[in-house]
């Protein structure tokens, strides 16, 4: 029994743990209008844990970085969308330290990496990660929108926007060097993206 609890132990080290408890981002969509808001309002900001040891596979990217998993997006109940189209998330502005990665796979998106801008959600509750390795204050501002398969925004829809907040340890930024992530003010169009394979998002439950 002992050497089952020791190895299990062992395991769990390598899987990089979300931060805390989650914090949604809740969104709702009424009378072609977007809105995004916080199931826990004093949750918008979160700390990045320090990274130790080494992450299994793609969570590798994670290494020596702080990160964090808390924030998931969520619908709010029944999302309701026109034929041919999704929900999508764009970067408006980030923290240039900041980098983002899908929940699954760890693929690098929202401009990290020179990943594309905008981002589409599929309507099932989703916590991305956060990271980074320069210590000190950090944030993300994003619109939400509904737009066709390729992330063009609908015409006569009206979009949200959200603001993350992320705190890790003391403030080294002037000693230590950067990821490759992106900072932006202006957003171009976005590019082809992948076809949405369900029209309704149904609200899920939480973990």
């Amino acid at each position: 029994m002992l050497a089952i609890g020791l190895s299990a132990g062992i395991a769990h080290a390598d899987v990089p743990q979300m931060g805390g408890g989650m914090s949604h981002l809740l969104v709702s969509v009424f009378n072609q209008q977007v809105f995004v808001t916080f199931e826990s309002p004093s949750m918008s900001t979160v700390e990045l844990q320090e990274g130790s040891g080494s992450f299994e596979g793609s969570a590798s990217v994670l290494d020596g970085t702080g990160h964090n998993s808390q924030f998931g997006w969520l619908a709010n109940g029944f999302i309701s969308l026109p034929p041919s189209s999704g929900v999508f998330v764009r970067l408006l502005e980030t923290s240039p330290h900041l980098s983002v990665y899908s929940e699954f796979g760890h693929a690098p998106i929202l401009g990290t990496d020179e990943s594309s801008l905008v981002w589409q959600w599929g309507g099932a509750m989703t916590h991305n990660w956060y990271a980074s390795d320069v210590m000190g204050p950090h944030h993300v501002s994003y619109e939400v929108f509904v737009g066709d398969l390729l992330g063009n925004p609908l015409e006569g829809w009206t979009s949200g926007t959200v603001d993350l907040g992320f705190i890790y340890g003391t403030d080294l930024s002037d000693r230590i060097g950067t990821r490759g992530s992106v900072s932006t003010q202006t957003i171009p169009a976005p590019g082809s993206l992948g076809v949405l394979f369900g029209l309704v998002f149904t609200g899920q439950r939480r973990r």
